[in-house]
């Protein structure tokens, strides 16, 4: 989005329709939906009042998404004592591999949401910088180029970081077809 309009209902709608995709971001990168909601509340705001500093050359959704992470980042940050677990996560240090259990029922929703909590668990254990480009990518919709604009890393680190969380997340799943994830 570069246009800018001075008029305030035309931004909140605009800031509104980001925000279910940062939201989503938000509770991948700190696990808890009370935090993600709040970091979302927070996103929201922050850009709404520095919509003056909002340059058109650039794009919005890095601009919005920037902040996000930003805010994320330091929530992160501040509880470095903490650790933060991913969606269904149960803290277990010794958790199992990650691997479908042999006796799964045949059910598809079951197994989406099963699968969809070996990602969680599988994503909570890479680095954080490694998780981020893929949360932005894969969960937030961004490419590679508005992902570089939205952290302010070089292009080329984007893509390392990428290519490096994808080849540490097809390790986690041996036996799994390793194509893109949704």
């Amino acid at each position: 989005m570069t246009e800018r309009t001075g008029d305030s209902p035309d931004i909140e709608r605009l800031l509104v329709s980001f925000a279910p995709r940062v939201y989503g971001l938000l509770l991948r990168m700190v696990g808890r939906p009370d935090v993600a909601e709040d970091l979302m509340q927070e996103t929201l705001l922050r850009a709404f009042r520095s919509m003056g500093t909002y340059r058109p050359e650039g794009k919005f959704r890095a601009w919005i998404f920037r902040i996000a992470v930003n805010l994320a980042r330091d929530w992160i940050r501040r509880r470095p004592r903490q650790r933060v677990f991913a969606l269904g996560d149960d803290g277990d240090e010794t958790s199992p591999p990650l691997t479908p259990a042999a006796d799964s029922p045949p059910d598809a929703d079951v197994l989406r949401c099963e699968r969809a909590r070996w990602v969680e668990q599988a994503l909570a254990r890479l680095p954080n910088a490694d998780r981020e480009v893929l949360l932005m990518r894969y969960y937030g919709d961004l490419t590679f180029k508005t992902i570089a604009q939205a952290t302010g890393e070089p292009l080329g680190t984007v893509l390392a970081r990428a290519h490096r969380a994808l080849k540490k997340l097809g390790d986690m799943f041996p036996g799994e077809s390793h194509e893109p994830m949704p």
